[in-house]
């Protein structure tokens, strides 16, 4: 009889394989559940922490034996770069399951978004061939002859053989994409087909890039397909153009989706948490500062947690060299800024934005408010991150009267309120002038870069990062500042395009 501490024998593709140690099954079932409740292996010191080892060399050690038995696989360096393998599965008695690795531009090409953090059980019918694959959603319609439609999911398998014919997923200079392999002997020799008449070949170039092989079409359990069919439908892009994606949704669910260490820079203009049935004064008016639910406290504590969750939320998505931006008063700030530096997060600057227009102090009792703090700070402390130095000296700022030609730009910037053209669609009780965004994005990005606004309002962020030559990605959860959002930017887009701009 096998010991308690022993699992039984596995019985692998016809061959009694050795028995895995109950610890080694705890470092599966552990790597398993990581992926289907947070969408990503544990790392290092993860699993380090729930197994309550110290040791770097035990966790390894436990590793060393798990390959060479076969049950996973790791990449080097990636810190959560562990992948179950067909035989792990078995071992734990769980389905393989596969990543979603995203979107595909399937017809025109679109920045994909990717759902990389979604892991789906395979179907009995292809589990013999779970290693090394891919579930890819489409987008678009350049592949409805073959019976791939938008919205269908294909199983891809990684591979390095490709014969003339093979439906592949494929890198190209413009983006992803889903076609038909040509290979032949007269010119063109190679090209992407698809199957649609209304769009043309895609001819090899230097940087094309044959990724991977269609296997099927449908390959997850028939329960996970209907309920991936609702979250496909939930997790498009609320509006969606080239270089500008708005979603519908909270913003620790979308981040949640989006790519590790793939975005450049965030500005965030988080709830300040002071709806309190307290008053202000605008134009000239007593005016209630209350903003609605998502801005009243729930106390210290949870409003601290809260800060806490989303920063650690935009860490995993940050480049290395990424910074964020996070604009507040003293009701938030501190908490921000606290929840940086525990997130690990270095402090590259605070900066007052002073606002010479800023609304008088009712009460009479202390100063009247006049900024705003903005706190800028890098991913990781050693980095290198961008900061167009010559730019913020040497360029033209005539809406800040401190700033003086040809001198360093200082941490004290002077900018009013937004304009009322800058409203003309409608408002919201937050809003940002663009000058400030635009001095933002010009200051810590380059033109290409990709800027994240996890509270996006109507949008200034994107607006900024448009008008700079910046792609954006914008979450908020009130339709009615996204519909304003839409209308701010579809002007713009109408603006830069007939040159009015």
């Amino acid at each position: 009889m096998t010991p308690d501490h022993l699992v039984g024998y596995y019985y692998l593709m016809g061959i009694k394989e050795k028995i895995i140690t109950e610890r080694q099954k705890e470092v599966l079932e552990i790597i398993y559940n990581n992926l289907i409740t947070a969408g990503f292996p544990p790392s290092f010191s993860e699993l380090k922490e729930k197994l309550d080892i110290s040791s770097n060399q035990s966790l390894l050690d436990i590793f060393s034996i798990l390959e060479r038995k076969n049950l996973i696989r790791r990449e080097e360096g990636s810190a959560r770069g562990i992948k179950i393998l067909r035989k792990g599965y078995k071992a734990i008695g769980e389905r393989p399951l596969a990543p979603v690795v995203g979107y595909t531009s399937a017809g025109s090409f679109t920045e994909a978004i990717e759902e990389i953090n979604a892991w789906q059980p395979l179907s009995k019918d292809v589990e013999t061939i779970a290693d090394d694959v891919m579930v890819v959603r489409v987008m678009g319609d350049s592949m409805i002859n073959a019976n791939i439609n938008d919205g269908d999911l294909i199983l891809f398998k990684k591979t390095k053989e490709f014969i003339s014919g093979d439906i592949v997923l494929a890198q190209t200079p413009d983006g992803t994409t889903i076609k038909r392999f040509i290979s032949q002997d007269k010119s063109p020799y190679q090209f992407l087909k698809p199957e649609n008449p209304k769009y043309s070949n895609i001819l090899f170039t230097d940087e094309t890039r044959l990724v991977a092989k269609m296997v099927k079409k449908n390959p997850i359990t028939p329960e996970q397909n209907k309920n991936n069919a609702n979250n496909a439908e939930a997790w498009k892009p609320y509006y969606e153009k080239p270089k500008f994606k708005l979603f519908n949704a909270n913003c620790i669910d979308v981040l949640a989706k989006l790519p590790e260490n793939s975005v450049d820079m965030v500005f965030a203009d988080p709830p300040y948490l002071l709806s309190n049935g307290g008053f202000t004064v605008h134009a000239g008016r007593r005016v209630s500062v209350n903003k609605g639910e998502w801005d009243k406290s729930n106390g210290l504590k949870k409003d601290f947690e809260f800060h806490l969750k989303w920063i650690k939320a935009i860490r995993r998505i940050l480049k290395p060299h990424g910074t964020i931006w996070i604009s507040g008063t003293y009701h938030s700030i501190y908490q921000c800024g606290f929840a940086l530096q525990d997130s690990g997060f270095h402090i590259l600057n605070d900066i007052a934005w002073f606002k010479p227009n800023a609304s008088p102090n009712l009460s009479c009792r202390y100063f009247t408010a006049s900024h705003e703090t903005l706190i800028w700070a890098r991913k990781d402390k050693e980095a290198r991150h961008n900061f167009n130095y010559e730019l913020m000296k040497n360029g033209n700022w005539p809406e800040d009267f401190i700033k003086k030609p040809n001198t360093q730009m200082r941490s004290v910037w002077s900018m009013g309120t937004p304009k009322p053209i800058e409203k003309k669609f409608g408002k919201h009780p937050t809003q940002k002038p663009e000058d400030l965004l635009k001095r933002i994005v010009l200051a810590s990005t380059n033109k290409g870069d990709l800027i994240v606004d996890p509270f996006a309002g109507s949008s200034t962020t994107g607006i900024a990062a448009y008008l700079t030559g910046r792609s954006f990605i914008g979450i908020d959860t009130d339709k009615n500042y996204l519909d304003l959002s839409i209308k701010r930017f579809e002007e713009l887009d109408r603006n830069m395009k007939n040159k009015l701009i």
